[in-house]
């Protein structure tokens, strides 16, 4: 035998009603529970199950608390449950059913309609409704409910609570029970009974324990849909649309911003982006063109660009002097699931948009441009002299080499190690700015100098392009990387003759790092030197660097 939580605990508050006076003798529940009578039910067609969500139909505590609305005459019993759950950090998720472990007593049932609604967390309690779905029609298995949602409920991260009232006379079906659970999971289940018609003082929510008397702290329910994970991958300035098309954003043009987005999940979802917020530093004025982006049907594990799948993409253009030499502007993109409003959607996303032409000595038009800006948007190159110059024609040395490496190896931040004055001839250690870097680039095994008896680096001797190849190879695949053999069928100056560089010249171009020097024929001009705008290249492409994206 079940014990359940009857209608009516006191029958003598009821008794004198005037009400039921009026109508003359009517049978009054007991105050103790009965054995479950067997629900007429409302068996539905069989549901297509999304996948499980979140789960706590476990550890069935053979115990149900009434959560009900019923017929006017017993409006003081009106009452309701609710139970929390957690979206993850990180993801949305697209409710899509519902089921909530139940049964009927002191009656057989079934309920003639169900109430579900899913309300944010107030400090503890349901706030705000995110969903509401009245007097719906579940599939019925003796007091068990099973909602298919007729519209999906997108949450994104969050706690959120889950309320579930059955609308039944009690003249006609008697009560219905959400069962209990005897492990609680997030916090405690809670109930209230607004009227207090059963005389527990809980005319507001509360849990339980304190409210019922009972040891068991949770609902049993489940919920089933998808978890939506929209993942930003990539991000396209300026190759489309009003702007000049050069791939960056500058100061006086209208600018296409195309993002790419990952649809992380296993179905399809419809995916759309709104600019929130387009800022930058005081100064100039930064004005949104065109706000939305869409994405279209994104295919379950596949990426979408808003400019390839619609052509619907946001625009943002800047007016204004440049506030410093280093510039950039921050754009926030509101992505949402489903064309639902952006508070329904996945968490934001804010776009840094590095903000073109600064140095002076290199227009837009030049064919490093975007490289130059790429390696300083990244903190590998101040520039040269005073710093609004970057001189791309000028040669690197094998001292400034060694700064370009490491620092597109390991980052803006990262600093050597204190030199010694140990390791070559030509490098004392007596101030020299280059010194460490070139210590620590012959400490990882990346050169051995420029000469070895005695060692010498040579920190002032230009850096040829072949020397190029093996400092860029050995800088990212490590200091025992041996390229495969080379062909002689690539450069035209490039023989395969026994030369040291050709296989590393090889293995450069089979990279996608270089092109060559010159198109056709194909040469590499090894011995030439390299300079300040073939360098940005080569950094570039050896170290992948990002200038827009995530």
């Amino acid at each position: 035998m079940r014990i359940h939580r009857s209608l009516l605990v006191l029958a003598a508050c009821l008794i004198g009603a005037s009400a039921l006076a009026q109508s003359g003798p009517m049978p009054l529940p007991a105050v103790t529970g009965h054995p479950n009578i067997p629900a007429a039910g409302r068996p539905a067609a069989p549901l297509v199950f999304p996948p499980v969500l979140y789960d706590q139909a476990d550890n069935d505590a053979s115990t149900e608390f009434v959560s009900q609305d019923f017929e006017t005459a017993f409006d003081g019993f009106d009452s309701e449950g609710a139970d929390d759950f957690v979206v993850p950090p990180g993801v949305t998720w697209a409710i899509m059913a519902v089921t909530t472990n139940g049964q009927y007593f002191n009656g057989s049932g079934p309920a003639a309609a169900v109430n579900l609604t899913i309300f944010d967390d107030n400090a503890g309690v349901p706030g705000a409704v995110e969903c509401s779905y009245p007097l719906q029609t579940p599939s019925d298995s003796t007091g068990t409910f099973t909602f298919s949602l007729p519209t999906t409920c997108f949450l994104p991260t969050g706690t959120y609570w889950l309320d579930v009232q059955a609308r039944m006379d009690f003249s006609a079906g008697g009560e219905w029970g959400w069962e209990a659970r005897t492990v609680q999971s997030n916090s405690p289940a809670i109930w209230r009974n607004p009227l207090n018609g059963f005389g527990t003082g809980c005319t507001d929510w509360g849990q339980l324990q304190p409210c019922l008397g009972s040891t068991n702290p949770d609902f049993m329910f489940t919920l089933y849909g998808q978890s939506v994970v929209a993942t930003p991958t990539a991000l396209l300035v300026d190759e489309t649309g009003a702007g000049n098309q050069n791939g960056m954003l500058e100061i006086g043009e209208t600018a296409t911003i195309a993002p790419s987005w990952n649809n992380g999940t296993a179905s399809v979802f419809l995916l759309q982006g709104q600019a929130a917020d387009f800022s930058g530093p005081l100064g100039p004025s930064y004005v949104i063109n065109d706000g939305s982006a869409d994405y279209g049907a994104v295919a379950g594990g596949a990426t979408s660009n808003c400019e390839t799948a619609t052509g619907d993409c946001m625009a943002v253009t800047i007016t204004g002097t440049r506030p410093s030499q280093h510039f950039d502007a921050s754009l926030t993109e509101q992505p949402s699931v489903g064309f639902l409003a952006p508070d329904a959607g996945m968490p934001p996303k804010v776009w840094t948009l590095h903000v073109g032409e600064s140095f002076t000595d290199v227009p837009t038009t030049d064919n490093f441009y975007k490289y130059i800006e790429t390696i300083y948007h990244n903190g590998i190159t101040g520039g040269c002299g005073a710093g609004t110059d970057y001189c791309p024609a000028n040669t690197v040395t094998r001292a400034q080499m060694a700064v370009f490496l490491l620092k597109a190896k390991n980052g803006s931040t990262y600093t050597p190690p204190a030199c010694t004055g140990t390791v070559f001839g030509d490098v004392p250690c007596t101030g020299g700015i280059f010194d460490p870097w070139i210590e620590d680039l012959a400490n990882q095994g990346i050169t051995g100098g420029c000469q070895v008896s005695p060692p010498l680096y040579c920190p002032g001797n230009p850096v040829t392009r072949a020397q190029m190849s093996v400092f860029l190879e050995k800088t990212l695949r490590g200091a025992p990387y041996v390229p495969p053999p080379c062909t002689g069928t690539v450069f035209g100056d490039v023989p395969c003759t026994g030369g040291i560089f050709d296989p590393w010249i090889e293995k450069l171009y089979a990279d996608g790092v270089t092109g060559g020097c010159q198109a056709s024929p194909l040469l590499y001009c090894p011995n030439n030197p390299n300079t300040r705008g073939q360098m940005a290249v080569f950094l570039t492409k050896t170290f992948t660097l990002v200038l827009y994206g995530p």
